[in-house]
């Protein structure tokens, strides 16, 4: 029965024998009967009503007494179970590090209890956890401006994070690696300075190659306003044939072009497959909004073959339409045996790599970023392959970021290789010496930097950081390796290993630290690899001792 209807039917018993009910309007075992549901089901209220309806009927007042007892007996047990509960999520969302939902569960436990033993202990959890996030959050945030080359911005992201954390670990070396940044931008100021002063004394109101060069090198060291207007004036200069005012495609143009002859294309999207003429400098309006694409079963967008030399590409966006899954793939760009200068582009979304250098090629790369391949971002292949790099970023490729294999050779500097499905660079068999310096490879999911039987090595002021396998890892006989002012930190199983049988010829000022595991494996000891694994992760370095 229902708790109104058990007052309502009490009240009228009431009011028809004139005052209190006799033992044969009301059972008193029934109420005490219906008390103990009312308890064990905790029906709260209905036993508060039942209680009441036992003194009208005449309980003695000990029954009633019990009955109040035993009623907030139940409501404090329940109460307690409720806590017990509520303080369960609490340290489950803890353990998930949900700091905002461990909040929420605590909120409730303090409704229930203010006065609980364990609050203050589960409200410090909760403010350090959330502090913890936030800092990491702003850890995130200065990385991404320092990769950015947004310098104003890690500044201000920097400061904020020295006001939440003050003793931060990396705090110190976020200052020195945006101090260096600031130094290098000051000095690229500088230089962007002298090469406008020489362009404009070459400037006569004709084409020329030289001074185009000088104002372009100028604008991507400092693109400022007054560097940008004395681009635009020269390059209306002399022979430009422009894509689509004068020709409706790209390869239209391609066919009429001469050598040291400029083909300008406007922004846009356009579906083609280039052959490059020797001599030719294919320019695009904008990096973002210049581009040009095809179908991964069609070939690559851009091949420079053999006997090209001196071709230039600048300022677009490179890329596949769609991927296939064939064994063959094609890259975006191909340098298969000629010559190209590569700078101010974004090469994505290759099926096979983003670019690929072979049968002897050659590429200058500046400014460029490489993203998103089915394979490498960059790979260079073959004896008298090369490749030279200069603020290049390799970024979120299926494989390597860049890759030099089978005897190629290649010089890096001030490059980033960053998220890559296996190393952040990777040299394996080269017979010509590859040299890196200035350069960070970050969150790869093997290995940041990674060589095997490279006859010669200079490796120089990079850093390795938080890569999965290791840090940095020299095998397979390497020789003539020179290691001088790296670092390795925050890297998984090694930050430096060295396989027994590697010469170092210099091995100095390089920091190591912070690394999952041990920090340098020196003589290290690998397992035989397949022959067919281009790059076979080291196993897992032996404990510190």
């Amino acid at each position: 029965m229902a708790v109104i209807g058990i007052g309502f039917y009490v009240f009228e018993s009431f009011l028809d024998t004139g005052g209190s009910p006799t033992s044969d309007d009301v059972d008193l075992d029934r109420n005490r009967e219906l008390f103990a549901q009312a308890i064990e089901k905790r029906r709260w209220d209905e036993a508060s009503e039942l209680i009441d309806l036992m003194q009208v009927s005449g309980e003695p007042s000990a029954q009633i007494t019990a009955a109040l007892q035993e009623l907030e007996a139940s409501r404090i047990e329940e109460r307690g179970q409720q806590v017990g509960f509520l303080l369960g999520n609490v340290r489950a969302a803890l353990e998930a590090e949900q700091f905002s939902e461990a909040e929420g569960f605590l909120a409730k436990v303090e409704k229930l209890d203010s006065n609980h033993e364990k609050l203050p202990a589960l409200r410090k959890r909760i403010a350090e956890g959330s502090v913890k996030t936030r800092t990491l959050l702003m850890v995130e945030a200065v990385e991404e401006a320092l990769n950015g080359r947004d310098w104003k911005e890690t500044e201000a992201r920097i400061s904020a994070l020295a006001t939440a954390s003050p003793d931060h670990p990396r705090l110190a070396e976020f200052r020195r690696r945006s101090d260096e940044a600031a130094l290098r931008l000051r000095e690229d100021q500088a230089k962007a300075a002298e090469l406008l002063a020489k362009a404009r004394e070459l400037d006569d109101g004709t084409h020329s190659t030289e001074a185009l060069a000088l104002v372009e090198k100028a604008m991507r060291l400092d693109p400022n306003p007054e560097i940008r207007e004395l681009y635009q004036k020269m390059s209306a200069y002399g022979r430009v044939v422009r894509v689509p005012a004068d020709y409706p495609t790209i390869q239209n143009a391609l066919r009429v072009v001469k050598v040291n002859d400029r083909v300008f294309v406007a922004k846009g999207t356009y579906s083609e497959s280039l052959i490059i003429p020797a001599g030719v400098e294919l320019i695009g309006e904008s990096r973002a909004e210049t581009i040009i694409e095809c179908s991964p079963e069609n070939g690559s967008v851009v091949t420079v073959p053999q006997g090209v030399g001196k071709i230039r590409i600048a300022s677009m966006t490179l890329r596949h339409k769609g991927l296939v899954n064939d064994e063959e793939r094609y890259p975006v760009v191909a340098i298969d045996g000629g010559q190209a200068h590569l700078e101010d582009l974004l090469i994505t979304r290759a099926s096979g790599h983003g670019i690929a250098v072979l049968d002897g090629g050659q590429a200058r790369i500046d400014f460029t970023t490489l993203s998103d391949s089915g394979w490498d971002g960059l790979s260079v292949n073959g004896t008298k392959s090369s490749a030279r790099l200069h603020q290049v970023t390799a970024e979120n490729n299926l494989h390597h970021g860049i890759d030099f294999w089978d005897g190629a050779a290649g010089q890096v500097s001030d490059c980033r290789f960053i998220k890559n499905g296996r190393a952040g660079l990777a040299a394996l068999g080269s017979e010509e010496k590859v040299t890196i310096k200035t350069s960070r490879s970050e969150q790869n999911r093997e290995i940041g930097f990674y060589f095997s039987d490279v006859k010669a090595l200079l490796l120089h002021d990079c850093e390795a950081h938080d890569n999965q396998l290791g840090g940095i890892v020299i095998a397979d006989g390497s020789q003539r390796v020179e290691l001088k002012g790296n670092r390795a930190t925050k890297n998984g199983e090694a930050g430096l290993i060295i396989e027994a049988g590697v010469q170092l010829l210099f091995n100095s000022g390089n920091i190591v630290e912070g690394n999952f595991g041990k920090q340098i494996w020196q003589d290290a000891v690998f397992p035989d690899r397949p022959e067919d694994d281009t790059v076979s992760p080291p196993p897992p370095a032996p404990p510190e001792r």
